[in-house]
């Protein structure tokens, strides 16, 4: 006897597409059956018409670096913002701890007692490196199981005082210690990188302010076609030779993409993100729109070419992992200071992201289902050693699941939203494939737009659970 039968939908497993039923048995996934078997169940729910997704694994979130960069705003974060990732279909995310100095452990460790008991869905903690210190650090961090490492190479100078490096940045050698202290490390964790080159681009952003220039065109031209692509090389140099896996987050040039084939098809371990962000709008059509601070986010949000560049990537499996970059900003600093001086990053992307994927990929036809699962779970799944508990729809793995209307159409907007946000890049917006329920672990936590059930479902992840026979 099963816990819960889902019947009639469209469900897309490892091997594509398949007419099953999916039957749950507490936590996991307990048999999947061909339609028109029969499945004895406590409940069942007739999702004809319907679309069945794993939940979304968002790798790339900063809970802690809003207005308030604190443990205390992050600790809020995780209760009230996780609502619209289960609301938008996202079961797991992956985000970094508040940014700072202090010991890489106790970091860690304050941002996964921010998580437990408050988040609606479930989390990792990725390890941020600021300082020569924090890389000694890594075997603790990854004793927590904060296994993954992010440093921000596209910073310098004030920019990157304020997010607790030193001046000069996150030179070579430092980039080069964590690839040793890595590969010592072992297993299935890797160094991420902000690439973006940060001295031209900051000399570009100060001509540009003198000479009265603004606006998210011309915030996307001041980071310049090649800016990602000299520190992926120059890192992914230092990969290489270590033989330790270099993640790219937020890819957002079509140069950048020609690189990557290129060196990935020379051999060098270099996996490479983009977020819906970039596939679903360009530095035009945000201020066509009247987006200004809102949109700006950084590496920018490029033009029609990069973004047609992207989608070869995915189609072409370059480009493999999808995450939104979401901070829980709300318009406090995005509206108060002149254009050059308002703070970069976008809000809450959870809720809109599969929409937009949906509408963009699928209805667009530029992917399929079975690629829109590995990008926006399955691949990232086994990139953080969750696979095949997470990322996939299989007997024994957690009931993670999305259920999607593929022909529902909505208008997006603030009003969707049930955290702290208070602005949406994507108002007015027409989408259609909406998530109407989210399951966590075989429990029903979003439906319809709102959440259900108690808050703090979502449990840390330290290491992936045994399957279940």
């Amino acid at each position: 006897m099963h816990d819960l039968v889902l019947k009639n939908a469209r469900v897309v497993t490892p091997e594509g597409e398949e007419a099953v039923h999916i039957a749950i048995l507490g936590e996991h996934i307990s048999a999947l059956v061909p339609h028109g078997q029969p499945l004895e169940a406590k409940e069942t729910i007739d999702l004809s018409g319907m679309v069945v997704l794993p939940g979304m694994m968002d790798p790339h979130s900063h809970l802690g670096s809003g207005d308030e960069r604190d443990v205390d705003g992050q600790y809020r974060s995780f209760a009230e913002d996780t609502k619209d990732a289960a609301i938008g279909g996202v079961t797991t995310i992956a985000t970094t701890h508040v940014l700072g100095r202090d010991p890489l452990p106790e970091m860690v460790e304050r941002a996964i007692e921010g998580g437990t008991g408050r988040s609606w869905v479930d989390f990792k903690i990725t390890s941020v490196l600021t300082t020569y210190e924090h890389i000694d650090q890594m075997p603790e961090a990854a004793a927590l199981g904060a296994k993954t490492f992010k440093m921000y190479c596209g910073y310098c100078f004030e920019q990157a005082e304020k997010m607790g490096m030193r001046k000069e940045g996150m030179p070579p050698d430092m980039f080069y210690l964590a690839a040793e202290q890595l590969k010592k490390i072992g297993g299935w964790g890797h160094l991420m990188i902000h690439a973006e080159e940060p001295h031209v681009r900051r000399m570009l952003a100060e001509r540009y302010k003198k000479e009265g220039k603004e606006g998210l065109v011309c915030w996307a031209e001041h980071s310049r076609p090649w800016s990602e692509s000299v520190q992926v090389y120059l890192y992914g140099v230092i990969a290489k030779e270590l033989d330790v896996p270099m993640y790219v987050v937020h890819t957002s040039r079509g140069h950048t993409v020609d690189l990557i084939e290129k060196l990935q098809a020379e051999g060098y371990p270099i996996i490479s993100e983009t977020l819906v962000s970039y596939l679903g709008t360009t530095a035009q059509e945000l201020e066509s729109r009247g987006m200004r601070f809102q949109g700006k986010i950084q590496p920018p949000i490029r033009f029609q070419s990069d973004q047609d560049r992207l989608w070869k990537g995915i189609q072409d499996g370059v480009v493999t992992c999808m995450g939104t970059d979401t901070i829980p900003y709300t318009s406090k600093y995005k509206a108060s200071q002149p254009f050059w001086d308002a703070r970069p990053g976008l809000n809450i992307q959870w809720i809109d992201s599969l929409p937009l994927l949906y509408t963009h990929g699928i209805h667009g036809n530029q992917i399929d289902l079975p690629t829109l699962a590995r990008i926006t779970s399955e691949n990232t799944a086994k990139r953080w050693g969750l696979y095949p508990q997470k990322g996939c729809i299989a007997v024994g793995s957690d009931a993670d699941l999305v259920v999607v209307d593929p022909e529902k159409e909505i208008e997006l907007g603030v009003d969707r939203m049930r955290g702290g946000s208070d602005y949406s890049i994507w108002e007015g917006r027409k989408a259609k494939g909406v998530p109407v329920k989210t399951f966590l672990r075989g429990q029903l936590i979003a439906a319809d737009g709102e959440v259900i059930g108690p808050q703090g479902q979502g449990v840390y992840w330290k290491e992936t659970r045994g399957i279940a026979d």
